[in-house]
């Protein structure tokens, strides 16, 4: 009877040292804050790298969990967002680890046909950058992004390797969307984008600061638009768990954040975040679907639906009711624009990051506007010429086909909800991208679709293991 007991006994000391360290290392990066952004950035590569090297691994689900929230740093770094520097971070602690457990990086970083696209569409990119065109400032910020994305990849590949490790995963992005969208719902109520808002993001670019608060949130984001395209990469996610989950707790929660994501989309009042919207609840209603009969009954119901849906909501929200034409005429002066700048380079652009400078060069740029493209195929023609957008276009058909391919070949529910999330995620990518570009202005949306091209390419691999596995079972 008393025989259990001693565990428990043993195991307090340990618990109150773990709980003594938290409560230090929160102490300690408040005042570092509280001193200087450097110091805090030094202390939180730090303690990022050590539990990398650690293989901590509540750490990815830590990182994950946050990843909304991007503070910027003022300092005169090419590295202005704290993100980026815990993404590289991380992948020097992972690459540690993984020399001292005698793990070979080669298959690591190269096999597979996910990560070789994603490298074609990184070397394409830093060619067109830094041999076609002289290197900027700016250039120098977006390619240490652009790496820092592509560790952040290789970490989730050589981190989430279990059935467990994903529905870890899929359950903390869910309800780090979820937190999301509650702080939305807090600026939507006040009317403003909020005092934590402000601190988080001081020392904003001109050109990327958001007008007077007018009804749209923005959350942790940089922007509304990028709110929108971070939601409809979660909500796949989402709707797969809420169908396909067989543990209450995961099938309640991609409710949950179901429900609560589309709210937020709403009140984003992006009209291409909402159209991507539609494309995401099609094809949830195509691909999972029990049977052809529920197939087309379910496709048609949401067709119907978010017609209605848009009827009601452009009486609430006037912008939602049609195009004005200001956004019209800038939007078409700007395509206008990116058009001129990619004649003039056509083969390998202007430079990956260079699109903000090069435009104000090259027409008259309303002020406040954006300076992105507003279309994600202008963009990367403008920046990185045919071979850039020829790159990014394989890269989102490799993903998209054996995602899709996977899907249908899936065995276990996180195979399928992996599968199906990252196929519907990026295809929403591609649909909002006709008339927005988001990966420059928003650090937390690019993150997060590396991170998922990591899942999918972390799935192909355990899926490779149990293959290698059936025989010898068998």
């Amino acid at each position: 009877m008393n025989q259990p007991a001693t565990p428990t006994a043993g195991a307090r000391p340990g618990r109150t040292n773990a709980e003594l360290w938290i409560i230090t290392a929160a102490l300690v990066l408040t005042y570092a804050a509280y001193v200087s952004p450097l110091a805090l950035a030094i202390l939180v590569g730090g303690l990022v790298f050590g539990l990398a090297a650690m293989r901590f691994r509540p750490l990815l689900l830590a990182v994950l969990f946050l990843l909304p929230i991007n503070p910027y740093l003022s300092w005169d770094l090419p590295i202005k967002d704290l993100g980026t520097l815990v993404r590289l971070c991380l992948f020097v602690g992972v690459l540690i680890a993984r020399q001292r457990s005698g793990e070979s990086p080669w298959a690591w970083l190269f096999s597979g046909w996910v990560t070789r696209v994603i490298l074609g569409y990184f070397t394409v990119a830093v060619l067109a950058s830094v041999v076609f065109n002289p290197p900027t400032l700016t250039v120098a910020r977006e390619l240490m992004r652009f790496v820092s994305y592509l560790c952040f990849y290789y970490t989730v590949v050589d981190w989430v390797r279990t059935e467990n490790d994903f529905k870890a995963v899929v359950n903390t992005l869910m309800f780090s969307t979820i937190g999301v969208a509650i702080f939305g719902f807090y600026q939507y109520m006040i009317g403003d984008y909020s005092s934590l808002y402000d601190a988080l993001y001081p020392i904003q670019e001109e050109a990327l600061k958001n007008p007077p608060f007018e009804g749209r949130i923005t959350s942790f984001l940089s922007h509304y638009n990028s709110l929108a395209g971070y939601l409809n990469m979660v909500i796949p996610f989402a709707v797969a768990s809420a169908l396909k989950a067989r543990d209450e707790f995961t099938r309640v929660a991609g409710q949950i954040c179901f429900v609560m994501a589309s709210l937020a989309m709403v009140l984003t009042q992006s009209r291409g975040g909402l159209l991507a919207y539609v494309a995401v609840l099609v094809m949830s209603a195509y691909y999972l679907a029990p049977d052809r009969k529920a197939r087309r009954r379910w496709v048609a119901t949401i067709l119907i639906t978010c017609f209605v849906g848009a009827i009601l909501i452009g009486l609430v929200f006037t912008r939602l009711a049609g195009v004005d034409q200001f956004t019209e005429i800038t939007r078409l002066g700007i395509w206008a624009g990116a058009g001129l700048i990619f004649l003039s380079h056509p083969i390998a652009g202007i430079g990956y990051g260079n699109f903000k400078t090069v435009l104000t060069e090259t027409i008259r740029v309303p002020e406040g506007f954006m300076l992105d493209a507003h279309n994600l195929y202008m963009e990367l023609l403008a920046e990185t010429g045919i071979l850039g957008f020829f790159a990014f276009l394989v890269l989102a058909g490799t993903v998209m086909r054996r995602a899709i391919r996977m899907y249908s070949q899936s065995r276990s529910v996180m195979d399928a909800v992996v599968s199906f999330g990252v196929a519907t995620a990026v295809m929403s990518v591609m649909a909002h991208g006709a008339v927005d570009y988001l990966f420059h202005n928003s650090p937390q949306f690019a993150a997060l679709f590396f991170l998922l091209l990591g899942l999918l390419r972390a799935n192909e691999i355990k899926r490779e293991k149990m293959q290698m596995n059936q025989p010898a079972s068998s």
